[in-house]
């Protein structure tokens, strides 16, 4: 116990070991500029990645070159009846000065990335410097609440530390995302020549061909009153000629003079062909080569649409045709390439199924997508912009240009809106909200009425003021029973007909929309009605054609067989059918 007691008391005696280690850095003046440095490039971070996200939003919301002084601009050059070089120049430089200040700004966008990583990093170190030279030790304000206290503190910091890196991350996306692309300045219009490069026909010439996707002004009225009404494609009755058709595609054949032209296409190749009325001989075909935008990988595609869905357009000597991939050529009759261009494959799920129409020397596109939706009409001397407007709301419905009381119009449906247009300006001439879900339907014009329909909606009757000046659309009425999905409605003056997928046939009176009749079939129709005189011709999906009076009650003329599936809507002349089917183009003729 005593050498225990002895070894307690020299301990106690000998010096205490001193501890060298440091819990804490203390410095006042580094933690005070670690402090300031963090705080500056705090803010400096929040200020480019507000930027960052802000110009991502203003360049996906609105294109510079749709500045509305522009836009106006270019619509007064539209109009301009003669040439006007002043304007033209003041055009150029404000489409110039738009492109300048966007690749200024989309140069300075990589820049502002890098300077937003470079501020998070010193923002990061200076926080850490700070805590590490901190001269005062973390104290809570009076007593903790609770024991939870320390560990609501590291989650709270851990939730802002969070946040802050998901919005950096925002921000980098943002910039990464931003588009870079414009519309080539060889889009830019140059001044209206006195005269056109080419002679355009006027309304009456065009009546007599089938220029367009449901024939002259694209509202499915046929101006010759004769047509076949008896064939048999196996023995050959009335069959003048079948021929086949190189490559696929959902679109109508179109027909001027002596030439009916056509388009197919797939993945890997895209084709015009102009085939000889009279023979059916194939007079030209023309492999497009690609051209500067056409993209390297083909667009997703359905397989009903296909490549080659849109119509094509034929305006005396000229004949456009659109793809999928967004190609757009115009070729002479003799099948001389004029011009061509990509216009961009379009945001939405059916790609370019719109139809093309001209009138006079303008080509309309309807450029239809999520976002920033065009019409374009374009030269077609040289393919050159001659007026764009903004379109509200989306369709993959297509255009129709109707000679009416008040004048020429270009009538377009929408997913909520039917808009006309003049078609030479450009101006919105009136609109009318009135339908609803994605349409595809086109709209019919008779009696001084319009008529738009869609499945899932409402079909609606417009009518207008009897005052001959200026339009002012209202609805007459609406019905909302069995309604088309593909098939667009035709006017027959006194009754309005609709064809649907799922196989039958409404007749409504224009007066009232009372139901004239409904006939069902076997078979649904994506073929379009059209009237021919005062008889009714349509084609259900497997190729049988029917045709019935124009009136109330159903009375059916003729019933024939096409011999393969349809899902082209045919061109009706003078004692002439010209069909596509899936595989083949005829001539049927009495």
């Amino acid at each position: 116990m005593r050498a225990v007691s002895r070894i307690v008391r020299l301990k106690a005696t000998m010096p205490k070991k001193k501890n060298n280690k440091r819990r804490f850095t203390v410095s006042e003046l580094i933690w005070k500029s670690a402090v300031s440095v963090a705080v500056i490039s705090g803010l400096f971070s929040l200020t480019v990645s507000v930027l960052l996200v802000a110009n991502y939003l203003q360049v996906t919301a609105i294109s510079p070159l749709d500045n509305p002084q522009l836009l106006a601009l270019r619509q007064q050059l539209a109009a301009a009846p003669d040439a006007d070089e002043k304007l033209v120049a003041q055009v150029r430089l404000m489409d110039l000065l738009a492109r300048k200040a966007f690749f200024t700004s989309q140069a300075h966008l990589k820049m502002g990335g890098y300077l937003l990583l470079g501020g998070v990093i010193v923002l990061v170190m200076a926080i850490r410097t700070a805590m590490k030279y901190n001269p005062r030790l973390p104290n809570p304000e009076g007593p903790p609440a609770g024991e939870s206290y320390w560990l609501s503190r590291t989650h709270a910091k851990e939730i802002v530390a969070f946040v802050g890196m998901v919005w950096v991350i925002v921000a980098l996306l943002a910039a990464y995302l931003t588009p870079l692309d414009l519309p080539p300045p060889g889009d830019v219009p140059s001044a209206p020549a006195a005269e056109s490069a080419i002679s355009y026909p006027d309304w009456e010439t065009m009546q007599k061909n089938w220029p367009s996707f449901r024939g002259p002004g694209g509202y499915g009225v046929a101006f010759y009153t004769t047509a076949p009404t008896e064939w048999d494609v196996e023995s050959g009755k009335n069959i003048k000629w079948k021929t086949d058709i190189p490559l696929p595609g959902a679109n109508s054949p179109v027909v001027w003079d002596k030439r009916i032209f056509l388009s197919g296409a797939t993945a890997e190749k895209r084709e015009v062909y102009c085939f000889d009325t009279e023979t059916g001989q194939l007079q030209w075909s023309h492999a497009l080569d690609k051209m500067p935008g056409t993209p390297d990988t083909p667009p997703d595609v359905g397989e009903e649409t296909g490549f080659a869905a849109s119509t094509l357009a034929v305006q005396g000597d000229r004949v456009m045709a659109l793809f999928a991939n967004g190609d757009l050529v115009c070729y002479d009759a003799a099948g001389t390439l004029k011009w061509g261009k990509n216009l961009g494959v379009p945001d939405n799920h059916y790609g370019h199924s719109s139809s093309l129409i001209a009138y006079q020397n303008l080509l309309f596109v309807q450029y239809d997508q999520r976002k920033n939706g065009k019409l374009f009409a374009l030269d077609i001397a040289d393919g050159k912009e001659a007026w764009v407007v903004n379109r509200e709301k989306i369709s993959w419905a297509s255009p129709a240009c109707v000679p009416t009381k008040f004048g020429m119009e270009l009538v377009l449906n929408s997913e909520k809106n039917v808009d006309a247009y003049d078609p030479l300006k450009g101006t919105l001439v009136w609109q009318l909200k009135c339908l609803d879900g994605e349409v595809a339907p086109s709209p019919a014009y008779g009696g001084g009425m319009f008529f738009v329909a869609n499945d899932n909606a409402t079909s609606t009757a417009i009518k207008f003021n009897a005052d001959e000046k200026t339009p002012k659309p209202e609805i007459a009425w609406q019905w909302d029973q069995s309604l088309p999905d593909v098939s667009s409605p035709v006017c027959a003056d006194k009754f309005f007909f609709m064809a649907t997928s799922r196989g039958e046939i409404i007749c409504l009176n224009s007066a009232d929309g009372s139901e004239g009749w409904v006939q069902e079939f076997d078979d649904g129709f994506y073929v379009s009605p059209i009237l021919v005189g005062d008889l009714i011709y349509v084609v259900d999906k497997k190729g049988t054609a029917f045709v019935f009076k124009a009136g109330v009650p159903y009375t059916q003329m003729a019933k024939a067989s096409l011999g393969d599936e349809v899902l082209a809507t045919p061109a009706f002349l003078d004692g002439r059918i010209y069909v596509r089917t899936v595989k083949n183009l005829m001539c049927i003729s009495n």
